[in-house]
């Protein structure tokens, strides 16, 4: 037992400084913390993501019409479209500002997983401000299993703490299986261990131009 005025293994919260929480894009993606956005195939989710990296990139403005200010520094990494034929292409149409979004090249760097030190090492050198891993399931890796809540409680533990020392925001895109529903309960079992959570969201950008989007913070 300690005595009194020792808190043991204990911190007190009157010892604690609060601050606020910012945000890349309010009340949605917030820096320093993980963003899970899912959706099923379609809904949209990769392409309201496009467009937000482009107006990052070029320092535009944010579907709320808020300007971002200064250009930031993007890593997309999307396993799911060619790097030449379709995501350039289509950063492009949406008036990216290529030069300022980065991309790890899975034909050199085979076998990339979600809390892979090679990701922190691109955040290290390139400092983004946004990251986005699209889709989630791509980069779970063979031995990973989400419904198993210690395991994903240390892979989410270890985003966080990338997240926040290196100053970002981390979306995480996943898409649902409509033939297999069951990878719901999976994203969901990850879900509940963000810090910030999409439930349930449409994502398509005109509907968010529209504020039609919820949001719902959880822990």
């Amino acid at each position: 037992m300690t005595s009194k005025g020792e808190k043991g293994i204990l911190t007190l919260y009157s010892d604690v400084q609060a601050t606020s929480v910012r945000w890349l894009w309010y009340p949605f993606i917030a820096v320093g913390k993980i963003t899970l956005l899912q959706g099923d195939p379609g809904d949209g989710k990769s392409t309201m993501m496009m467009n937000l990296i482009a107006e990052l990139s070029k320092g535009g403005k944010l579907p709320d019409g808020k300007a971002v200010g200064l250009s930031q520094r993007v890593i997309y990494q999307c396993s799911e479209d060619g790097v030449s034929d379709t995501i350039k292409p289509l950063l492009e149409k949406c008036g990216a500002d290529c030069g300022n979004v980065a991309f790890i090249n899975e034909e050199t760097y085979s076998g990339l997983t979600l809390d892979d030190e090679r990701i922190r090492q691109a955040i290290i050198e390139f400092r983004p401000k946004l990251v986005v891993i699209d889709p989630i399931q791509a980069y779970l890796g063979s031995d990973s299993d989400l419904q198993i809540a210690g395991r994903a409680r240390k892979l989410m533990q270890r985003l966080g703490m990338w997240a926040s020392v290196y100053d970002c925001a981390i979306v995480l895109i996943g898409h649902l299986n409509k033939k297999k529903r069951e990878q719901k309960a999976c994203i969901g079992a990850l879900a509940v261990l963000m810090w910030w959570r999409l439930p349930g969201v449409s994502c398509r950008w005109s509907e968010i131009q529209r504020t039609q989007m919820s949001v719902s913070s959880g822990r």
